[in-house]
């Protein structure tokens, strides 16, 4: 069995030996590997081969070059360059791997995200960190210039985030707050501009009694929002922020602490240097004074 490591370092391990780096044959021997693996046994063929290899310099003898690549290929990993016995079988649209001989751990990383959606709530858990231990190393690290190597990292951490922000919902729904927490961190780390996987994670610190946390989340999320997108969250997010301004009709008031309050100065002063026309050096001064007089108060 071959087991092919696209997390990190591009990786094949056959019969207890690792092959990896110019072992694998060169820059290009190694990215049709890593197409192929990337294609969890579909075919690919030539022609999409030689366009994502070369792009738009492809030299007119792109396809028997190809052809050459697949036979160093096959002899770096096991089998005749003919490829009776190889891994990379030859088929009328182009190449594929064998699967049935062949496991590749981004597949493996799929496949338990895809499983976490409909498992129960703590199969989902497990799933989903499974995948996380996968994912440790970024995907595909050894292409550091191919566009579509970009596409498919950027891919792959909207896959883990939106698994994160699903089962974390789920899990503080089941009322597994230590789950919610850390997957939902998980979920902001890997799409901050995500408001989904922001609002679960706010939720997750006020079911943990992190308020504080739960508003420099907030704060965090509309300053992304609004510098790098120019747009406020949305109704959701919102509605979350007033609910940890205000608290549940149930639940008595308490002080809030430093952080809470030097949080909600800090989203006072963003909003109000955002008015048009607005001078901000007196509100700097006011806020200023507020901050010491409503500190010295705790």
């Amino acid at each position: 069995m071959h087991r092919i490591m696209l997390f990190g370092t591009t990786t094949v391990t056959v019969d207890g030996r690792e092959v990896s780096g110019p072992a694998l044959g060169g820059v290009k021997p190694r990215q049709v590997l890593e197409l192929l693996a990337l294609a969890d046994g579909a075919p690919v063929t030539k022609d999409r081969l030689v366009e994502m290899v070369w792009g738009d310099g492809a030299p007119a003898s792109a396809v028997p070059t190809l052809e050459s690549y697949v036979c160093v290929v096959r002899r770096a990993i096991g089998g005749v360059a003919g490829g009776r016995d190889s891994v990379v079988l030859t088929t009328s649209a182009g190449y594929r791997l064998d699967t049935t001989r062949v496991v590749v751990d981004r597949t493996e990383c799929l496949q338990r995200l895809a499983r976490s959606a409909s498992a129960p709530v703590a199969e989902a858990v497990r799933s989903v960190r499974e995948a996380l231990t996968t994912a440790q190393a970024p995907l595909l690290a050894s292409e550091t210039r191919a566009a579509w190597a970009d596409r498919e990292r950027d891919a792959m951490s909207a896959h883990l985030a939106e698994a994160c922000a699903d089962v974390a919902a789920r899990a503080l729904d089941a009322q597994d707050v230590d789950a919610a927490v850390e997957l939902s961190r998980r979920a902001v780390e890997l799409a901050p501009f995500d408001e989904r996987a922001a609002t679960v994670r706010i939720a997750a610190l006020e079911a943990a009694g992190r308020r504080a946390e739960a508003l420099r989340c907030y704060l965090d999320l509309r300053r992304r929002l609004v510098d790098e997108l120019g747009v406020e969250p949305g109704a959701e997010a919102r509605a979350r922020y007033l609910r940890l301004l205000t608290g549940p009709a149930e639940q008595a008031w308490e002080a809030p602490s430093r952080t809470e309050l030097a949080a909600l100065l800090e989203l006072l002063r963003d909003t109000l240097g955002r008015v048009p026309g607005l001078d901000t050096v007196p509100v700097e001064r006011a806020l200023g004074r507020v901050a010491s007089h409503a500190l010295a108060l705790l």
